[in-house]
C-alpha cells in the first residue's frame, strides 16, 4: 500500500523538555491512522510537529516521498481541524468554508460553485448563508471539516475534533467522518484519548506514552495482541492472575495450558470477557486436588517408614536424615500446591446496557471480572473458566518483572 506520509526519527524539545522521543511512523493512503493515548503523551505535539506547527530538534517528514520538514505549514499539503475549531464568528458559512479559496484569489463563482459542493459533501446543503452561532455542535464540526477541505487536500489531521460533544452526537460525528473518508478516499490522522472512539473508527492505531509510540497495528491486534501491559490495560479492561511456566506447562491455582515460553513466573492478562464462572469446573478442579493432597500424604508417610528403617543402620542415619529433611520439604510443597481451593463469590456487578459486569473475589483476596450478557445465567459463585473466540490471540503473558 502507498506511505502517504512518514516521518523518521523525529524528536521535539520544548522549554528544555523532550516532548517526542525517536518517532518512527507511516501513514498509509487512503486509511484512518488513530495516534491514542493519554492526555500529556505527545499525541498532539506529534501532530503539531508533522503540520510545521512545532520546530523538529532531530528527524525528516517524507510527504508523498518529498522532504517537507523544513517547508512552512500552509505549503505542505495537510488540512487540519483542532479542536477548538476555530471558525470566525463575524463569518457566515459559506464564507468560513471558502476563506482558505479568497486568500489563494480563486475567483467568487468559481468559488462559489466549490462551496456548496463542499457543503453538499459534508450535508450541510442549504446552509452557506447561515451564522455560525445559530449552528449546532455537530453542525460546526462538519463546517470546519468542509473548510479543511476546501483546498483539495487528500490529508487530513483532525485534533481531538469530537471531545466536546455529547456521546450520541459524538458516535454520530464518528459515522460521518467513516462515510465521508470511505467515500472521497482521505487519508486521515487522528488524534484522540478515546479507545473505543479508535477501536471503532481507525483501521491502525498508533499508541504513544511519553512521547513515545509503543505500539502501531490493527485495534485488534493492540486489544488481543499487546506489546506490553501497559497497552493491554489502557486498550480494555481485563485481569491478571499470577502462575508459573515449567516444562512447557503455564500453571496457576485454576488451570493450566501448554505454552511456549521460557520457564519463570508469569502474570497471564486475559480479557473480561474471555471469563466465565462456573461450578462444575471448580468442582472437577476440587476432587483432582484432594486426590493429589491424599497421594503427597501417602508418598510422605513411605519417607518416613523409609527413613526410620534407615536410622537402624551402620552409621548412615545423619546423612539419611538429610536426605529425609530434602524430601519432606518437596513432598510438603506438593501438598501446599493442590490445596483445595476456595470458590469466588460475586461481590458486585454494574449495568453497561447489553451486558452486565461482573466482579467475583475470593478467600485469598483475588479479584477477577467478567462481562455477562442480558439473559445470561450469572452465578453467586464459581470457579473461573476460559474461552476464546476462533483466531484470537489466546493469552498474554507478562513477566512479573515487567520483561
Amino acid at each position: 500500500m502507498e506511505i502517504r506520509l512518514s516521518c523518521e526519527n523525529l524528536e521535539l524539545e520544548l522549554e528544555k523538555k523532550k516532548i517526542l522521543k525517536d518517532i518512527s511512523l507511516e501513514v498509509r493512503s487512503g486509511e484512518i491512522l488513530a495516534l491514542l493515548g493519554e492526555s500529556g503523551c505527545g499525541k498532539s505535539s506529534l501532530l503539531k510537529a508533522m503540520l510545521g506547527l512545532y520546530p523538529l530538534s532531530k528527524g525528516k517528514i517524507f510527504f508523498q516521498g518529498k522532504e517537507i520538514q523544513n517547508l512552512p505549514s500552509h505549503k505542505r499539503g495537510i488540512s487540519v481541524v483542532f479542536q477548538d475549531l476555530r471558525l470566525f464568528p463575524h463569518l457566515n458559512v459559506g464564507e468560513n468554508v471558502g476563506f482558505s479559496l479568497e486568500l489563494q484569489k480563486v475567483p467568487k463563482a468559481e468559488r462559489k460553485k466549490r462551496v456548496e459542493e463542499l457543503l453538499k459533501l459534508v450535508q450541510l446543503d442549504g446552509y452557506s448563508e447561515r451564522r455560525i452561532d445559530s449552528l449546532s455542535g455537530g453542525q460546526m464540526q462538519r463546517v470546519a471539516i468542509a473548510r479543511a477541505l476546501a483546498m483539495n487536500e487528500k490529508l487530513l489531521f483532525l485534533d481531538e475534533p469530537f471531545s466536546a460533544l455529547d456521546p450520541n452526537l459524538r458516535r454520530e460525528m464518528g459515522d460521518f467522518l467513516l462515510e465521508l473518508q470511505k467515500k472521497e478516499n482521505l487519508t486521515v490522522v487522528l488524534v484522540t484519548h478515546d479507545q473505543e472512539e479508535a477501536l471503532r473508527l481507525a483501521h491502525r492505531i498508533a499508541l504513544m506514552k511519553d512521547g513515545e509510540i509503543l505500539q502501531v497495528d490493527e485495534g485488534e491486534r493492540l486489544y488481543y495482541a499487546p506489546v506490553n501491559e501497559y497497552v493491554a490495560r489502557f486498550m480494555g479492561k481485563g485481569n491478571s492472575i499470577l502462575g508459573r511456566v515449567e516444562n512447557g506447562v503455564f500453571s496457576c491455582p485454576y488451570f493450566s495450558f501448554p505454552v511456549e515460553k521460557e520457564e519463570g513466573n508469569y502474570s497471564f492478562f486475559f480479557r473480561e470477557r474471555q471469563l466465565s464462572f462456573t461450578e462444575e469446573i471448580g468442582e472437577r478442579q476440587i476432587a483432582e486436588k484432594q486426590i493429589a493432597k491424599k497421594q503427597g500424604e501417602s508418598l510422605l508417610q513411605a519417607k518416613e517408614g523409609s527413613i526410620e528403617e534407615q536410622k537402624a543402620g551402620d552409621g548412615e542415619a545423619g546423612d539419611s536424615k538429610a536426605g529425609y529433611s530434602k524430601s519432606k520439604e518437596e513432598v510438603a510443597g506438593t501438598i501446599g500446591a493442590t490445596e483445595a481451593l476456595s470458590p469466588f463469590k460475586l461481590i458486585e456487578k454494574e449495568y453497561l446496557g447489553e451486558f452486565f459486569r461482573a466482579f467475583y473475589k475470593n478467600s485469598a483476596g483475588q479479584v477477577l471480572s467478567c462481562l455477562i450478557e442480558r439473559g445470561e445465567e450469572l452465578p453467586e459463585r464459581g470457579f473461573p473458566k476460559l474461552s476464546f473466540k476462533e483466531g484470537e490471540e489466546k493469552i498474554l503473558f507478562l513477566l512479573k518483572e515487567g520483561e
